[in-house]
């Protein structure tokens, strides 16, 4: 696995995991384009808590979508 956000790309267990989680795949792959382009980050060292990127993306994808199943 790849520690250089440059060379990553989601697994297809972390995708199923977000998928399960109600997102579709233009969620997963504009926030997969938002890390990427948007961000400084480089190396998952960068991060503090996080030792692979598939862990960081799961929390941040549904944390940058909300909760797609909430009630209004």
């Amino acid at each position: 696995m790849s520690e250089l956000l440059s060379e990553w790309s989601p697994s297809e267990a972390t995708i199923d995991l977000i998928k399960l989680n109600g997102f579709d795949d233009a969620h997963i792959e504009r926030t997969v384009t938002y890390l990427k382009t948007e961000t400084e980050l480089e190396h998952i060292d960068d991060i503090d808590g996080y030792n692979n990127w598939n862990s960081f993306f799961i929390v941040f994808c549904i944390k940058a979508g909300g909760s797609p199943h909430k009630q209004d």
